[in-house]
């Protein structure tokens, strides 16, 4: 494609030239790079007290309910239930406003495969809606796909980037829906002034190795609504139904334990300065980029609350965003296309029919019907035309909160030498 710009082209690390970089970047694992001595305290706390299961032991610290407690501090909820992952906090979330057998659940088109995964445990049915430009939810097309049958919308804050929430409030209102986000990509995060995941009915959380605070897993569930909260303990721990003093109720074992709690009371003392640090390196980098030419940069619902995690940049084709990423990569800045058929990775924006199918072992080529109602869905990997056009042009860079001087200067340098190229060609 680029080949015929001869020694401006040769320049490029993709064809030989020599990278801006000598080495990648620092690895994006923002909790994980700031585990120190008070991680390790905590843990040596719950280890030496010989009490690891959060509701007894020889000498319990309840580490799991003080975190439980300050992290509904933090995120400006009356409850916080800690749960195994995210993955857990998603179902539990889900069983918790009622989803079952037969019910519509609306995912968007690019969400990470748990989203709909979680829908499939509880029998229920995905029904994929498209995102916009915000890279999540279209509101539209959200309203667009409701039926009798839809039970709630999950709010998938991608990449640290907040829904439109209070659109999206409007129709969970106007049709009686729920509505749940997913704040696994974006834990402090704010819309509009409100910590994410205390604005829908319910949040689900996710603490694993590379979100924004972690202890290799984890996942919680916040709510303001008491009833949920009831419905949602005894669903991740089945014998919790005495303690509430309520019916027996279908539940699994997903509850927390005092290890991951102790590391996550020390990780929540530092989100702050995580993300503070990643909205200060991203903003240093928006200043310059902004400057060059040929770029569209992503701009969130809410500039000032999304968390900084990550720069998106837009082409006008699939073909640029394509090499773009890939000659990025070439000068050691890590960059990726948001969507390419060609790699296969666990984001659900495309292959719906290939999920469905091994999920449900439909035939290839014939409409999935939910044996509940007997409804005959089709998924199809092009289903959400305008989903794919957006990620198609689409690279992501992230944004680490270790960033120094030199590296921000770097990956500019390395933006400008690529985009010469394709501007020139």
């Amino acid at each position: 494609m680029f080949m015929k710009m001869g020694i401006i082209v040769e320049k490029l690390a993709i064809y030989g030239g020599k990278p801006v970089r000598k080495t990648p970047l620092p690895p994006m694992f923002p909790g994980a790079l700031f585990i120190g001595e008070e991680e390790k305290k905590e843990l040596l706390e719950v280890l030496e007290s010989k009490s690891l299961f959060r509701y007894y032991g020889p000498k319990l610290l309840n580490k799991t309910k003080t975190f439980e407690e300050k992290f509904s501090q933090y995120i400006g909820v009356k409850y916080t239930l800690g749960v195994t992952s995210g993955t857990a906090a998603l179902i539990t979330s889900l069983a918790s406003i009622g989803v079952g057998p037969g019910d519509e659940v609306i995912v968007p088109a690019y969400c990470w495969i748990m989203d709909p995964m979680a829908v499939l445990f509880l029998r229920a049915i995905p029904i994929i809606a498209e995102i916009d430009k915000t890279l999540t939810l279209d509101p539209k097309d959200v309203e667009n796909k409701i039926t009798d049958r839809t039970k709630a919308i999950i709010a998938v804050h991608m990449r640290g980037f907040q829904c439109d929430m209070n659109a999206l409030m409007k129709i969970a209102e106007k049709y009686d829906l729920a509505l749940i986000e997913d704040v696994a990509q974006a834990c402090g995060g704010t819309y509009k002034g409100a910590k994410l995941g205390s604005i829908g009915d319910v949040g689900a959380f996710s603490f694993q190795l590379n979100k924004v605070i972690t202890a290799g897993e984890g996942g919680a569930v916040t709510t303001n609504d008491e009833d949920i909260y009831k419905r949602a303990a005894v669903f991740h721990d089945a014998p919790f139904y005495a303690r509430f003093n309520i019916e027996p109720y279908p539940g699994i074992n997903f509850r927390m334990s005092e290890l991951t709690s102790a590391v996550l009371l020390a990780q929540l003392r530092k989100i702050d300065t995580i993300i503070e640090r990643m909205r200060e390196n991203k903003k240093k980098l928006l200043r310059e980029l902004s400057k060059i030419d040929g770029i569209e940069l992503h701009t969130p619902v809410d500039p000032e609350g999304e968390l900084g995690l990550a720069i998106i940049l837009f082409f006008d084709s699939f073909g640029k965003a394509k090499f773009f990423a890939k000659a990025l990569n070439a000068e050691n800045v890590g960059a990726w296309h948001l969507f390419d058929p060609e790699r296969r990775d666990l984001h659900v924006y495309y292959h719906w029919d290939v999920l469905m199918r091994r999920i449900t072992l439909t035939p290839e080529g014939c409409p999935f019907t939910c044996p509940y109602y007997g409804k005959r869905i089709r998924y199809s990997g092009d289903m959400c035309s305008k989903s794919l056009e957006i990620l198609g042009r689409a690279v992501n860079i992230d944004v680490n909160p270790l960033l120094s001087e030199e590296d921000i200067e770097s990956i500019v340098e390395a933006v400008e030498k690529v985009m010469n190229v394709i501007e020139n060609t």
